[in-house]
């Protein structure tokens, strides 16, 4: 990808949550999530947002862009991105299911919205960086910037092990069954 989309790409990522600081900032404050709903614990700020969400996006394009050349194999392709769609509106869709869930105190419910990726990871992919990049968004006004890429990073991981023990692992005994 040419370094100027890259960069347009990454200033464009900031502008939600810089309007969700600034929107705060001028209606009582800038919030503070705790870990655990627990004000003992450390405090993580939304101002944080304003690193962490270019970080984030700066990894996931450089992540596509590798999964974008490692499949084009030709030069010309690798300057181009090629988006999981789906996937980021999965993560949009999962991630402002489990922040409506939260809103309107329906907590109950929440362990089986976060445990049902776990069971999509059985047949998809569900660790894609678009995935990532729809849930933290989605999750963002919610609970800020942090705490959504803590939570993808976990549920990712255990999603990209499930899906390489069942998916290519069954994919593999199947070959060597038939």
């Amino acid at each position: 990808m040419l370094a100027g989309k890259k960069l347009t790409l990454i200033i464009v990522s900031v502008i939600p949550a810089l309007a969700l600081i600034l929107w705060e900032y001028f209606n009582g404050g800038v919030a503070t999530h705790y870990p655990g709903a627990d004000s003992s614990n450390l405090g993580l700020s939304n101002w944080w947002g304003l690193v962490t969400i270019p970080m984030l996006t700066w990894v996931a394009l450089g992540l596509i862009e590798k999964r974008t050349a490692k499949e084009a194999r030709d030069r010309e392709a690798s300057n181009n991105i090629t988006l999981e769609r789906n996937h980021f509106v999965a993560g949009l869709v999962f991630g402002l299911t489990a922040a409506l869930l939260w809103e309107l105190g329906q907590q109950e419910y929440l362990p089986y919205v976060m445990l049902s990726p776990w069971v999509l990871s059985l047949f998809l992919r569900i660790y894609l960086p678009e995935t990532t990049m729809g849930f933290v968004l989605a999750m963002m006004v919610t609970f800020g910037a942090v705490l959504p890429i803590v939570f993808s990073v976990v549920i990712q991981t255990i999603g990209f092990v499930i899906y390489l023990i069942f998916n290519r692992g069954g994919k593999r005994l199947l070959t060597r069954l038939t």
